[in-house]
């Protein structure tokens, strides 16, 4: 039996499917989860994903943002089987969820806890999006341009446009299958590479101003408070092309960018180049991801915050083997 079969006999004859995802969701995570909504539909399915606040306008152009539902209720509809997508663990998910929902967990995180009542995870995948194609082309249904593109986008993000050390041939192929399949390159050329939202630049531009270097210029580092966000309505942002600028800059280990998206709750974003593994710098904080892309909530002043996780930081690039240690990259 198929694992996609596996997935579906947990709906257990629901026709509405409920399609989470994590807080401030990236392309794979929104592209896995729309083509899984897309595929859903062209099996008979009534898929919604749910969501407590606006989608980042960075990927306001994929197909099927009509699934999108901006629901603010604490709790979701019951007795719907759940599919969270791209989601390490229940704390990135931002409903309570009740204990008799079927809930299919699917990620490539290393740092997946495994919460799911079925639990398809691969930490060796690409990206979300590359786990999603292999199991629904699994399935009896042929998938679909709308879904292929989405496909596309999810790994497109996830490997920097297939320059990032997740990249493998396995993703090439995949990439191929889907440009076979109908995926609409020139929109995803259009909107990927050549479209920029006014708001993404002044993120970028708030960022620089505000950038700072700490231990011998190795890491590179800027803090957003929310008077300076919500004042520039930059609060629902993406900022992985100003952390992925940051990392870019010769003799820069790690990046790290702290955002304070509420007074007091602070969202921190890691990367790093080759050495420093920022998974377990996140995971000191309550978060985690990948070895070179993670990321953390915290609640606290913004300050003390920015001091406390600059320290952990230092202290951790010193233990790795960028500085001549514990070739694990593991820091205490």
């Amino acid at each position: 039996m198929s694992n996609w079969q596996k997935i579906k006999d947990y709906f257990k004859k629901q026709q509405e499917i409920i399609l989470l995802v994590h807080e401030k969701p990236d392309g794979d995570c929104l592209g896995s989860a729309l083509a899984l909504g897309h595929h859903l539909r062209e099996e008979g399915y009534q898929p919604k994903l749910f969501h407590p606040e606006p989608i980042p306008s960075t990927y306001d152009y994929l197909p099927g943002g009509e699934m999108i539902n901006i629901y603010q209720k604490k709790e979701l509809p019951a007795g719907r089987p759940i599919i969270a997508v791209d989601c390490a663990d229940l704390g990135r998910i931002l409903y309570p969820l009740s204990q008799n929902t079927s809930i299919i967990n699917i990620d490539h995180h290393c740092s997946n806890t495994f919460f799911g009542d079925f639990n398809l995870v691969d930490a060796s995948a690409a990206a979300t999006g590359e786990m999603v194609f292999d199991l629904l082309k699994r399935s009896s249904y042929k998938i679909s341009p709308a879904t292929a593109t989405c496909l596309y986008i999810a790994i497109l993000a996830d490997t920097g446009s297939f320059s990032y050390s997740n990249t493998t041939s396995k993703t090439f192929q995949t990439a191929a299958e889907l440009l076979e399949l109908g995926s609409d390159i020139e929109l995803i050329r259009y909107n990927f590479f050549d479209r920029r939202p006014l708001v993404e630049l002044l993120t970028i531009k708030h960022a620089l101003t505000n950038l700072q270097f700490s231990a011998q210029n190795k890491i590179v580092w800027s803090a957003l408070s929310y008077r300076e966000l919500s004042a520039n309505n930059l609060l629902n942002t993406d900022t992985d092309s100003v952390i992925n600028l940051m990392r870019s800059v010769e003799g820069v280990e790690a990046a790290i960018v702290f955002r304070e998206l509420e007074p007091f709750k602070i969202k921190i974003s890691f990367r790093s180049q080759k050495h420093l593994d920022v998974n377990l710098l996140a995971q000191e904080f309550g978060g985690g991801g990948h070895s070179r892309a993670a990321g953390c909530s915290i609640e606290g002043n913004l300050q003390e915050i920015t001091a406390k996780v600059m320290e952990r930081a230092q202290a951790s690039l010193k233990k790795s083997p960028y500085e001549g240690g514990d070739s694990s990259g593991r820091g205490n």
